[in-house]
């Protein structure tokens, strides 16, 4: 599945990122049989987008120094195993919040959506969020290609963002082109927000009721 056609890709951006929150929290302070379970629930979770199962895994292994520098660091500090390992487990859940919320959720999404039931301040913050974003990778580009041909670092800085300056238009004619396509192709359906309420809803019903 593309990120435009799956139903996680649908859901409203901002509620995702607010119940992503939530789980993290919710999941810090619940027991570790209780947290087993929203680990177990969240992982089956995005059984719609294996592709974020793929991403998840790709990180783990990058990190696999950071676990083994974790594990060394509870030695000397005496650190119970169980302990090193309910720990390892919370970052791990939490990077795997993290792969979902990147894989299914972008910038432009955040512009786009149901701008009449936003304010123009907020609707025009969301767009200087989405055009920073996509300045951030030409600034840096005209900073490599001025930095070959001038030597003073004012110079260079101050040409790139002149550079910068005169795509102003192009860079707000494709904010302005993926919006309009995020509010016609990825049609947020109401089967998708409650899809996304589960992840509010489970967790929840999870941490009241009691496991003997």
């Amino acid at each position: 599945m593309t990120r435009k056609d799956n139903i996680l890709s649908r859901q409203n951006p901002i509620l995702k990122v607010f119940i992503s929150l939530f789980l993290v929290l919710v999941s810090s302070f619940i027991s570790i049989d209780k947290f087993l379970i929203v680990f177990v629930f969240t992982f089956l979770y995005m059984i719609v987008s294996p592709n974020i199962y793929k991403n998840w895994l790709k990180t783990l292994v990058r990190i696999i120094p950071f676990f083994i520098s974790l594990y060394i660091l509870g030695i000397f500090l005496r650190i119970s195993f169980p302990d090193q390992c309910y720990l390892s487990a919370r970052i791990i859940h939490l990077l795997l919040i993290s792969v979902y919320l990147i894989e299914t959720t972008s910038v432009d999404s955040f512009v786009s959506g149901e701008t009449c039931h936003n304010s123009k301040s907020w609707f025009k913050f969301k767009f200087f969020l989405a055009a920073t974003v996509h300045f951030i990778p030409i600034l840096i580009v005209k900073f490599k290609d001025n930095r070959k041909t001038h030597k003073n670092i004012i110079d260079i800085i101050v040409l790139s963002m002149e550079d910068c300056l005169n795509e102003i238009h192009e860079v707000e004619e494709t904010i302005i082109n993926k919006v309009e396509i995020n509010n016609t192709e990825r049609e947020r359906s109401l089967w998708s927000d409650i899809y996304l309420s589960l992840l509010v809803i489970i967790p929840s019903f999870v941490v009241f009721i009691n496991i003997n």
